[in-house]
């Protein structure tokens, strides 16, 4: 046994013109995602295996630098065409540099987890993203099972781990404050122990039967943010919630309810917006340890005019 036969490797992922280095205790991940049909006859069992999908999925909690480059790709739906597919007739190559100039190339592949956004003054603001990298095209469509390399290449040679754009300032961590609309007490808030945005997409899959996973459709879009805010009473909360009272009822516009949303960090800049937040959950807590004003969170609502939607959110960093 060689002691050289054991690989740590860290590595630098290159997608879609930006370059991630995954966060201190954390990895680079690409897992296989192999499935099987089993066949089975009567009388004798299951007395084979048929291989029936094969492709990589790459999960990464990036180093947490944040640009308008970096937000275009790593929130890319935020006003989606549904029904349109994450892969296109071009190829997007995912490509992991290791610091051993080892370079693993997965053909083609596509965000298809955006990552959470963490709005705390001690945590990094990017939280884990998802690539799901099928197979490439060549000649003019997509490749076969048995294509050379046509899911994935691995060479020991030719990765660059250097990212010479990486700078010690690059990582973002400040204060955060939460102004919606311009509703009294509720501008400028503080949170206890920061803020969540997490970002939902439901898909339709193509499945084609000669490949399997050929494409994902956006089905749907959703986000929420949440956070245990000070200074909001219960009383405040409840009379933003619309639940009871005048204008309450079964059946009542969100929309109509919703304001809109901003997440400021202490240098200025507007890190998410929402044309339209819903304040859409409270929690009370009784007890010593806890805050009694416990998570409030807002829903994402697109604005909708002249019958063309909005954007769900925006990041301006700017």
């Amino acid at each position: 046994m060689l002691r050289s036969s054991l690989n740590r490797i860290p590595g630098r992922l290159a997608f879609n013109a930006i370059s991630l280095y995954s966060k201190a205790g954390t990895t680079i991940d690409t897992d296989l995602v192999y499935s099987l049909e089993p066949i089975g006859v009567a009388g004798l069992g299951k007395i084979d295996n048929r291989d029936k999908e094969a492709y990589d999925e790459i999960t990464l909690t990036p180093d947490g630098r944040m640009t308008t480059a970096l937000a275009a790709v790593l929130w890319p739906y935020s006003n989606p065409i549904l029904g349109a597919g994450i892969f296109t007739d071009t190829d997007v190559p995912a490509v992991v540099h290791g610091n051993d100039s080892s370079m693993d190339t997965h053909a083609a592949a596509a965000l298809v987890q955006m990552p959470p956004m963490i709005f705390h003054p001690i945590k990094t603001l990017v939280g884990q993203l998802k690539l799901l990298c099928l197979r490439g095209h060549t000649s003019g469509s997509v490749s076969p099972w048995s294509t050379a390399n046509s899911l994935r290449t691995f060479a020991n040679s030719g990765g660059t781990f250097l990212d010479a754009t990486f700078a010690a300032a690059g990582p973002v961590t400040q204060d955060y404050q939460l102004t919606w609309g311009s509703v009294t007490g509720w501008s400028s808030l503080d949170f206890y122990d920061g803020l969540t945005f997490e970002p939902k997409v439901e898909y339709v899959d193509d499945n084609v039967a000669a490949q399997g996973l050929f494409n994902k459709r956006i089905k749907s879009l959703g986000g929420r943010l949440r956070g245990i805010p000070i200074g909001l009473t219960r009383t405040m909360i409840d009379a933003q919630l619309q639940i009871q009272g005048t204008g309450a009822g079964r059946g009542t516009s969100g929309a109509a309810k919703a304001n809109a949303v901003s997440v400021a960090g202490a240098d200025g800049k507007i890190y998410l917006a929402f044309a339209l937040g819903q304040l859409v959950k409270s929690k009370i807590q009784n007890g010593v340890e806890q805050l009694r004003e416990g998570e409030v969170a807002w829903e994402a609502l697109p604005s909708v005019a002249s019958g063309v939607r909005g954007a769900y959110w925006t990041n301006p960093i700017a």
